[in-house]
């Protein structure tokens, strides 16, 4: 009894699976406007610090930051270090986007976001969080998907073409890709303050990622218990019954809700563009129609015309998208067993090669502390004043907003993570730079004469959520 019970139960599953890694057509096209609405805002967004980000007397001077980085990454960035070039791959970056929201040259516009994204993350990376990583993922795994044949300029070109769904490797590496960051970050909060279900409480505070909303949020401890428990069994439970659930019903709830966890995030968290990047994605692996589509090839080629060509470029796609699962794996691997920078050179170089890091560890660590940066800075009129927050008086004490109080969330990453040793290489060219940037554009008697960055932690033993933190 139990041996015939045992091949019809993986049967089920293995068809379970089968239908959870077929993307439907407005997936994609959702996916595709969303992923290039992402890139054109970062585009955008990117300009408010663009000389202090790209320029070569910036904060991340190159030669510095290719010291900086591993084995294997790679920008056209720094193919020229003028303002012009740096300013070009912006706006590129900001035409891919466009492009893929117009679904026009899809396939291709998807290979130039990525470059254009690689290259931009590589010459920022030290202001750079797993949202960045994950999008330029994404965007790797798009180049072999058929974005292009639903709403799209694509489609009205080409004319004809029944409505399926894409069922190849292509469609199921990308929902392997979107689920293991969900799997890993949960499975990496499997301790004591995601279990006792303070972890949130900590973490809503603007002296860690939280917004001011975050914060009256965080004041609750009943509120940020429940968030803290649904969080850990979201992150884990989600994923697999997404892949294993065949009601196209529930998955289609699972990726809402998912949706909504992603808005929540983006109100409550100072974490930049992850938020957008998660919901794109969820767009993606969404059921669209009311029952289940006709599966068909991830290359779409309907026409006598394209059937040949197709033939030939399937399996090159497919061996491309295996070899490339490869290495994401290895990248995965190296991250679950070994510890960071103990990985081998030739590893390294093949996962910054195309860009597949797959550390998804996201406040994995989370305890009863608060920290928090301030720049002290004395000008020539012997004024003192907090540089990191646009020349507002220094204050010696924790700054009221915390990180939020910083220009922007790339700035918070910066401050975050500058403490740690492997930036220690960084440090004097981000505050030459700060200084560079505020003398170019302050009068003489405002320019700065000193600076000094002075970061602060205090560990709060005993205490359940940041609202009980004392004040200092």
């Amino acid at each position: 009894m139990a041996s015939s019970y045992l091949p019809s139960v993986i049967a089920r599953l293995s068809a379970s699976m089968r239908s959870a890694t077929q993307l439907d057509g407005e997936g994609l096209a959702a996916f595709r406007i969303a992923a290039g609405s992402i890139l054109v805002a970062d585009a955008i967004l990117r300009t408010r610090d663009f000389w202090l980000f790209f320029s070569p007397t910036g904060i991340f001077p190159p030669g510095n930051l290719l010291a900086y980085l591993e084995p294997g990454c790679w920008s056209l960035n720094f193919l020229n270090e003028n303002l012009w070039w740096q300013g070009t791959i912006l706006a590129t970056e900001a035409i891919a986007g466009i492009s893929l929201m117009a679904g026009c040259y899809s396939s291709l516009s998807c290979v130039v976001a990525w470059i254009a994204w690689t290259s931009i993350l590589r010459r920022t990376e030290p202001a750079t969080n797993a949202g960045d990583f994950w999008m330029a993922c994404l965007l790797f795994w798009g180049i072999f998907l058929p974005l292009g044949n639903t709403f799209s300029v694509d489609k009205q070109i080409r004319k004809g073409g029944k409505r399926c769904a894409t069922c190849s490797l292509a469609p199921a590496v990308f929902v392997a890709q979107v689920l293991v960051v969900y799997l890993y970050a949960g499975i990496s909060k499997l301790n004591g303050d995601w279990l006792n279900g303070s972890a949130l409480g900590y973490i809503l505070s603007v002296h860690d990622h939280g917004t001011w909303v975050g914060e009256i949020l965080g004041s609750s401890k009943m509120t940020t218990y429940l968030l803290t428990v649904a969080t850990l069994c979201l992150e884990i439970i989600g994923p697999l019954l997404f892949l294993f659930c065949g009601n196209r019903s529930i998955r289609r709830s699972i990726a809402i809700l998912f949706i909504f966890f992603h808005i929540g995030i983006w109100i409550n968290l100072s974490v930049g563009i992850f938020a957008p990047i998660g919901i794109s994605a969820w767009l993606a692996l969404m059921p669209w129609g009311s029952g289940s589509s006709p599966s068909c090839s991830a290359d779409f080629y309907q026409h006598r015309s394209n059937a040949r060509l197709g033939q030939y470029i399937s399996p090159i796609k497919d061996i491309a998208v295996a070899i490339s699962f490869c290495i994401a794996g290895l990248s995965l691997f190296y991250n679950v067993t070994t510890k960071p920078g103990t990985r081998s050179y030739w590893a390294s170089v093949a996962i910054n090669a195309i860009t597949l890091e797959q550390s998804w560890g996201m406040f994995g660590d989370a305890g009863p502390q608060e920290q928090w940066i301030t720049g002290k800075a004395t000008l020539q009129d012997d004024s003192v004043v907090d540089l990191l927050r646009e020349g507002r008086p220094f204050c010696n004490v924790r700054p009221q907003g915390g990180f939020s109080s910083l220009p922007n969330h790339r700035w918070h990453k910066i401050f975050w993570e500058l403490p740690k040793a492997r930036q220690a290489p960084l440090r004097e060219a981000v505050a030459a730079g700060i200084v560079t940037d505020w003398n170019r554009r302050k009068p003489t008697s405002k320019a700065v004469r000193t600076l000094e960055i002075y970061y602060t932690q205090v560990i709060h033993e005993g205490k359940g959520a940041a609202h009980d933190f004392p004040k200092l």
